[in-house]
Parts: C-alpha cells; structure tokens; sequence
C-alpha cells in the first residue's frame, strides 16, 4: 500500500467486540496514512440462529446481526471496512466501489461473503485462532463436569439433601454413591474436525492422559496422526467415551452428525457439541439422551438460539447447557481486535500479504 494515499475507513463494532476497540486497532494499522475513519456501533438486534427469517439477498451469509443496507448506506467511498457481526453481502460489496481490504474480527468468516470480496479483488482479514483457547478449555471441561457429574453433585448439596442423607440415624449413601464418575486416563476421546480448536482440544485431551480417536477428512493423515488415533467418522461414534465436535458451520456440514450415527453411540458415551447447533440432528440426539441410549451430553450451541424455554433439553437431568459462550473470553473485545490488527497491519505497513485471508485466490483470478 502507498501510504501517500489517503484512507477512508469503516469501522463497525457492537456489544461483543466494541467500535472503539476496533477503532484504536485500525489507527496502529494505518499509523503513517492520511486517513479517515467514520464509525457506528451495530446493535445486536437479534440471536444468530440458523434459520434467517428477513431476505438479505446473500444466502451465502449467515450469523449476523442488522442489515446490509446500514453498510450500503456509509460505504460511498470507503477504502477500508473493519466489522464484527455486520453482514457483507455481495451488495454491499458491490456498492463498495473504492474498497481496498475487508477485515472481520471472527474466526470464520460466516458474516462476509468471501466468494464476492475475492472475485472483486479485494483484500480480505479474519481473525484467526481467537477462540482457541477458552473454546478448548470449555470443551475439556464439559468432559470432566459431565463424568465426574458435577452439576447434579452442586445441587446435591446446596438443596440440603447430604446433610439430611448423612444425618439420619441409619445414613443413606444411595444417592451419593450415584456421583462416582469416570477418570479420563485411557478414556477415548473422539475429536471430530482438526482445525486450530479441534487441535488444542486433541492436545489437552492427551495431556490428560486420554486416548484422542480423530476424523478430518480434509487433512492429510499424517498430520491427523499426529493429534491421535485416525479413523472414521462412524469408527469414532461407535468407538469413543467422549464425542467433541469442532467442524465449521458450511452447508455440507449440516446435520452431518445424524440419528444413525447417535444411535451407534456407547451407552456411557458423552457428547459435546461447542461448534454450531446446525451441524447436528438435535432432535434425534434429545431422544437418545430422553432414552438413556447415551450418558449424557454438554452443549454450548443450538439449532435455534437462544434456546426456547419449551426444549425438552432443558428438562433433561444429564445435559449441561450454556448460553453460547464458549469463546466469551473476558478480553473478548480488545483480544479480538488486537488479532485483527496483527492480519491487516503487515498489509498496510509492509505491503506484505502473509496474513491475507484470500490473496492466493485473488493473485490466481488475475
């Protein structure tokens, strides 16, 4: 990039990752320039559930919150647009005639059109790799709380029923004894998708002592080797204590975790889905669980979100629920700019495109 030019930046933020964190990141990247930066805040006007009820003209962009026509509206102009949740659509790429480079602020990119930014030739920056961490640290500690039946042990206790169990005349153990868990050591934990989560995850799980079973079609099986067991997809239901699920939210991934493959479950296996609701038969794995036919599961996502009240998995004694909130960081909004930053800055500062998102497909269509 010539820093003779004068930049005009977009910059969109919301309740998650906020508009001035992103804002102090887009001034370090284009430290140097003449630039501008016009700005609002996205209000998060809905859950990002998986069926879209509103037309936004751009199927191929899901998982967002307002509506493109809020971008269209600013982005005359602009050289340089910077969102978290704001949908990009092939309109508002289209309307973006002076656009230079796009950077998202998530992992995948599920609220921009890539396709449509690529083929116009625009520069586009994610943040990978952001929820790792506390997405990995869920995960493994879904595992623990679901065998070693921690919830149900919390509520034992608090509702006064130890006490009253154990301060009888003649104690009774009956309950009690109804906590005794699973240790991990030896336990085979499937992992299901070795991208950088799926891959942490492998590795805590390990630490752990555990026997790591893994399917990813998509990667060479050398390298699958290398985080554990490979196998397939049914091996791995049929096979492990532990189902982890870490595989993006793509159409050809929808409902690929199916009856046929719950039904193939042990019955004192334990799923974990912390990815995406859509990728699984919820149905089909609430009967399973309303069955017995498994011990449990945990899950952090649904097919329609925020979970309805009337969902017979809230009504389930051994399933752990929790609001989406796996990659809920405590440093979510600075932690996420700051990634965003260090994709776009060598761009602008070094005109380097190692940390470009789709420069090789850009470069091929030239």
């Amino acid at each position: 990039m010539d820093k003779g030019k004068k930049i005009k930046a977009l910059v969109v933020g919301d309740d998650w990752v906020k508009t001035k964190d992103l804002i102090e990141a887009t001034k370090r990247v284009l430290e140097g320039y003449d630039y501008e930066i016009d700005s609002f805040d996205q209000v998060m006007d809905k859950p990002m559930s998986r069926e879209k009820k509103d037309d936004i003209g751009d199927d191929s962009v899901t998982e967002y919150c307002g509506h493109p026509q809020e971008l269209i509206s600013r982005i005359d102009g602009v050289n340089l647009l910077v969102v978290h949740t704001s949908p990009v659509t092939k309109q508002v790429i289209e309307a973006g005639k002076d656009l230079i480079a796009i950077g998202c602020c998530r992992s995948d990119a599920v609220s921009v059109n890539v396709d449509a930014v690529t083929d116009k030739g625009i520069y586009f920056f994610n943040a990978p790799g952001r929820s790792v961490e506390p997405v990995s640290d869920l995960t493994i500690t879904f595992a623990l709380a679901l065998c070693r039946n921690i919830l149900r042990a919390d509520r034992y206790v608090k509702e006064g029923r130890w006490a009253g169990d154990l301060n009888r005349e003649v104690p009774s153990w009956e309950e009690f004894e109804s906590f005794r868990g699973l240790t991990l050591k030896n336990k085979k934990f499937g992992v299901v998708g070795l991208g950088k989560i799926g891959r942490k995850v492998a590795e805590k799980a390990a630490g752990l002592g555990m026997d790591v079973q893994v399917y990813d079609p998509f990667l060479d099986k050398k390298i699958v080797g290398e985080y554990g067991t490979v196998c397939t997809l049914e091996e791995l239901f049929v096979n492990s204590d532990f189902i982890t699920i870490h595989i993006p939210p793509v159409e050809s991934n929808r409902g690929i975790i199916s009856r046929e493959l719950f039904n193939k479950m042990k019955p004192s296996a334990y799923f974990i889905n912390v990815a995406r609701g859509e990728i699984i038969d919820e149905e089909a794995l609430i009967d399973v669980l309303q069955k017995g036919k498994i011990a449990g599961a945990a899950l952090d996502v649904y097919y329609t979100e925020p979970l309805p009240g009337t969902s017979p998995l809230v009504k389930l004694d051994n399933v752990i629920l929790t609001p989406h909130l796996a990659g809920q960081r405590k440093d979510v909004s600075e932690g996420s700019a700051s990634i965003l930053e260090g994709t776009m800055k060598p761009f602008f500062q070094e005109n380097s495109l190692a940390t470009c998102f789709n420069s090789a497909e850009i470069k091929k269509n030239k």
